[in-house]
């Protein structure tokens, strides 16, 4: 979902940047307004929690991959202010530092994931969830339902941002930026996250309440009258068992979508899973597997005696070891691709005239889209550099074994880690040193 340079005109950049702020002002006042007590350390929390949960790509009907979000979860739990704080937080970082999502793009970015999903997904949450406890499992449902909605808004704004492009900016009939029309990107984006990402995104929003409903109920009774005559009523039910059906759902989704589009189970989810080293996987497998079973043990060790961050630190850690198995899919991300040259996509049309496709076939989707090089795309994507190239070292490339490709991305998430703690202590401190001081107590004031 991550837009990136060079498939937005810069008008339609300056848009959505203009859009965004107003929303950004308003956030870091009412975050300003309850900066420390647990707030702080939330908004690091969510804010790395967003960022390892985006690093983990899934492969979804239409032979793509998606990933999820969880900005409705941070909204649940944090508000929808300080969750568009701390998702924006990551998303930033993202494309300054992991060429994940464009740098002229971050408007577009933020307002998609960091904006709209959250405060669509907290508004359906709220309303599906009445007047019900906040401990009760009805909030749960409502925390999928709301996730569900407001990760698929994002996508239907995304599939209509890169959707005008082509009737906004083009040169003697070339698209200058992105080439696919409405009628292509709306229903990629849409089909791509109903019937894929979306319950990824409902499921992990339900199992992460549901823990937090069993573990820390004080983090959602926090300010409520009565909070602690009223944590008996946390649900009984098993939170895996709405996760799983979830989990569950969206894989056979997928596997249909796949199996109608390839005909077999070599092309579930629409891609071509033959291309895929298997040996490579296990591999790699193996190497996530080793890490877990030496970080997991000694994480709960150094934090035996601090129950409130054990569990945190643990599942963030899970995420963070086993989120390469999501390079595993033989895909990337719908409107994510390079595009080739111009005498490449010359040679290929040439080659299809003359009767192989073989050239033409092997063109990025957005040269076949068009049949063209859109003018300007070539120019500004990849334009940015950022320290690291998707969440890929220096010392690493694309073409590496698949378990070295997985020690690149743990350290880079490491590093991610590291810089959002960093940026978001910077805004706390910034908070701090912006609000005023409270007035001497008269009272015990000495004279």
């Amino acid at each position: 979902m991550h837009v990136p340079d060079g498939y937005l005109s810069p008008a339609t950049c300056g848009v959505l940047y203009a859009t965004a702020t107003p929303f950004w002002a308003v956030a870091v006042a009412r975050v300003r307004r309850v900066v420390g007590g647990r707030t702080v350390p939330l908004l690091a929390i969510f804010s790395a929690f967003a960022f390892a949960i985006m690093m983990f790509n899934v492969p979804v009907p239409g032979g793509t991959t998606a990933h999820a979000v969880g900005g409705t979860f941070a909204a649940i739990v944090i508000g929808p202010w300080a969750a568009v704080v701390s998702t924006s937080v990551a998303i930033v970082i993202q494309a300054l530092f992991f060429g994940d999502g464009g740098i002229t793009a971050i408007g577009a970015n933020a307002f998609n994931m960091g904006i709209l999903l959250p405060i669509t997904g907290y508004l359906v949450y709220r309303v599906v969830a009445g007047r019900s406890h906040v401990l009760s499992e009805r909030r749960v449902v409502a925390a999928a339902i709301g996730a569900y909605v407001g990760i698929s808004v994002a996508a239907l704004a995304v599939g209509f941002e890169l959707g005008i492009q082509p009737g906004l900016s083009s040169t003697n009939g070339v698209p200058n930026y992105s080439p696919y029309g409405l009628s292509t990107a709306i229903p990629s984006m849409l089909v791509a996250h109903l019937f894929g990402a979306s319950f990824v995104e409902a499921a992990v929003t339900a199992l992460g309440l549901a823990y937090l409903q069993r573990s820390y109920p004080e983090l959602l009774l926090r300010g409520r009258k009565g909070a602690d005559e009223t944590v008996s009523v946390a649900p009984r039910f098993n939170p895996w068992v709405v996760a799983g059906g979830l989990f569950v759902g969206a894989g056979l989704l997928v596997f249909v979508a796949g199996w109608l589009k390839g005909g077999s189970l070599g092309a579930w989810g629409g891609l071509d899973w033959t291309r895929v080293s298997w040996a490579d996987v296990s591999k790699s497998v193996l190497v996530s597997a080793v890490i877990t079973a030496a970080a997991l043990p000694l994480i709960a060790f150094a934090l035996r005696g601090h129950r409130a961050w054990r569990g945190p630190a643990m599942i963030f850690a899970a995420i963070v070891v086993w989120a390469p198995m999501g390079l595993i899919a033989p895909a990337g991300a719908f409107g994510e691709d390079q595009s080739a040259t111009q005498a490449e996509v010359s040679a290929a049309l040439s080659a299809r005239a003359s009767g192989d496709s073989t050239l033409y076939n092997a063109l990025p989707a957005v040269n076949r889209e068009c049949n063209c090089v859109p003018v300007n795309l070539g120019k500004t994507s990849g334009g940015m550099s950022s320290p690291f190239s998707g969440y890929e070292p220096p010392w690493v490339s694309p073409t590496d074994p698949a378990w070295k490709q997985n020690l690149g991305y743990q350290f880079a998430a490491v590093v991610g880690f590291g810089l959002l703690s960093g940026v978001l202590f910077a805004v706390y401190s910034a908070g701090r040193w912006m609000m005023p001081s409270a007035p001497p107590d008269w009272r015990t004031a000495e004279k």
